[in-house]
């Protein structure tokens, strides 16, 4: 392991610290303190030792934690106190190295990747036939999403017991799939365990919910009045789906529980690259409206629009926009850093 030069060190702790601070305030995102949502802290890749081209990034869930990688092939985390570590699995400049994923199950990172023509996980080979994509946490269970040979999406259980040399799955569930005949499409950045899949030309919505609900037999529909939805979100517990029309025209709000969909606000054809659902479902979240480098939130209730301000400047879209799991904090990625947006108090603003 290699530690970052000593003025980095001094940078990213004073920067963590103040995350740490604000993160212990523990103050979830919601329509109440959408006025005190700021900018609080910019990571800049420049700063660090090698070449940072990507804005992707893993946090864990209080976002006091961030994992990132340069082109090289270099992995760096670091934390509250500072940069912790830095290291490559590359044994050699000739190997081939590429980072797939990565998630944290119990603030440890578990890291998905490519080394040569062999997956892994962490230092362990992943042994199955399919194709790796990514990796998601649920509860404190590890699962990896793959392409089979065939073209079809599973998703495998993998144990995290130590000891053993190589991970294999303990079971694996099939990616549900439309019984229509009619156009459809899987809505992207909704993570596993939930999977939402709209189709296109009848409106309406598919709902699947590991464990309870992930078969087609006791999928959720909902019809979508002013629909299909093409892009959208959903909160952390899964109970709302904010989502968006073909040609922008409306930003709604569905509760899955009740089937009722409610009209939040008119955008005007406005499109977002980003769309995010507070923890409570009180607020939407867009980041990125008509290319334009800008974070606006809607009230649920009022239908307000909190005009939000401007992110770190980029020079393409963001490569990467979530919440943190503990739902205190909006993090934008690109290629010149990463954004901390957290709610502040109002002396700091």
């Amino acid at each position: 392991m290699a530690d970052f030069p000593g003025r980095l060190f001094v940078i990213l702790y004073a920067l963590f610290s103040c995350l740490a601070s604000a993160a212990q305030d523990g103050r979830t995102i919601s329509a109440g303190n959408l006025d005190r949502l700021r900018s609080v802290a910019r990571i800049d890749f420049a700063e660090f030792p090698g070449e940072l081209e990507i804005g992707w990034f893993e946090a864990n869930d209080d976002a006091s934690e961030f994992i990132v990688f340069d082109s090289d092939g270099n992995i760096y985390r670091a934390g509250k106190s500072g940069v912790l570590e830095s290291w490559s699995y590359r044994g050699d400049e000739a190997q081939i190295f590429s980072l797939i994923d990565a998630v944290y199950v119990n603030d440890r990172p578990f890291i998905l990747y490519l080394l040569d023509d062999v997956y892994f996980i962490n230092d362990r080979q992943l042994q199955m036939d399919d194709f790796p994509v990514a990796v998601y946490k649920v509860d404190q269970s590890l699962f990896v999403e793959a392409i089979t040979n065939s073209g079809a999406t599973v998703f495998h259980e993998v144990s995290l017991e130590m000891g053993a040399d190589t991970i294999s799955p303990v079971r694996t569930l099939k990616l549900p799939g439309s019984d229509s005949d009619a156009l459809g499409m899987l809505i992207g950045r909704i993570d596993f365990p939930h999977v939402v899949l709209s189709n296109l030309a009848e409106s309406r919505l598919s709902l699947y919910r590991y464990p309870d609900a992930f078969s087609a037999e006791s999928r959720g529909e909902f019809v979508l009045t002013g629909g299909p939805a093409v892009a959208g979100a959903l909160n952390s517990a899964g109970s709302h789906f904010a989502w968006s029309d073909p040609a922008s025209a409306r930003l709604n709000l569905l509760d899955l529980a009740s089937g009722e969909n409610a009209v939040v606000a008119e955008s005007g054809g406005s499109y977002a690259q980003y769309h995010l659902l507070a923890t409570d479902a009180s607020a939407i979240l867009v980041v990125n409206v008509d290319f334009a480098p800008v974070v606006f939130a809607w009230d649920i209730e009022t239908g307000r629009r909190h005009d939000l301000g401007e992110y770190r400047e980029c020079t393409r879209i963001p490569d990467k926009v979530v919440l943190s799991g503990d739902g205190t904090t909006l993090i934008i990625g690109c290629d010149t850093g990463l954004d901390v947006w957290r709610v502040v108090d109002v002396e700091e603003t």
